[in-house]
């Protein structure tokens, strides 16, 4: 993994490097960088837990979590972007090397931030496991970031963070429950 990103063409308008840093460091003091997206036939979208888990138990090596990063505009807002953090897993191969194994989702907004040779922007987090109730893995909240000082923009993030942490604590407490009942 390198030290610092260089988003693509695809990153949109406003991101910079810079942002996506920044970002990162509110989030968690670990190194961010480029990792090799080399998905696996078999692997889902949006089943980056389960993809890795698999992965290791064919290949050895170990499960990393963390976070992948995406970029989104307001629609109510023409040129308003701002970045979300998405709790997420990768392959650490044997030889150290980092792999994100999952496929990216077929629709294009939900594709993260990659570098010019389509490999994904991470942030290494230790402390981002999911919770997990027997096989259900309930990933940790996503967050949020404003691109610029827009008053509106601001309060628009800060509404997605807690809608965020309120679906999670939604699931935690049913799922919580469920695995109580067992």
């Amino acid at each position: 993994m390198v030290d610092s990103p260089s988003l693509g063409s695809d990153c949109k308008d406003m991101a910079t490097p810079e942002h996506v840093k920044a970002f990162a460091a509110t989030i968690s003091r670990q190194q961010v960088g480029i990792i090799l997206h080399r998905p696996e036939s078999w692997a889902k979208p949006t089943q980056c837990f389960g993809n890795v888990d698999r992965k290791v138990a064919q290949d050895g090596g170990r499960k990393q979590f963390g976070w992948m990063f995406h970029v989104r505009r307001m629609a109510s807002k023409p040129g308003a972007e701002y970045l979300i953090a998405a709790n997420h897993a990768v392959w650490v191969a044997r030889d150290g090397t980092v792999i994100d194994v999952t496929p990216f989702h077929a629709d294009p907004k939900h594709e993260p931030i990659t570098s010019e040779g389509g490999h994904v922007v991470f942030l290494v987090d230790d402390a981002a496991a999911p919770q997990v109730f027997g096989n259900v893995g309930v990933p940790r909240p996503s967050h949020f970031y404003a691109l610029g000082d827009d008053p509106e923009v601001l309060r628009y993030v800060a509404s997605l963070q807690r809608d965020e942490q309120e679906e999670i604590e939604r699931m935690l407490r049913e799922y919580s429950a469920n695995d109580l009942c067992r």
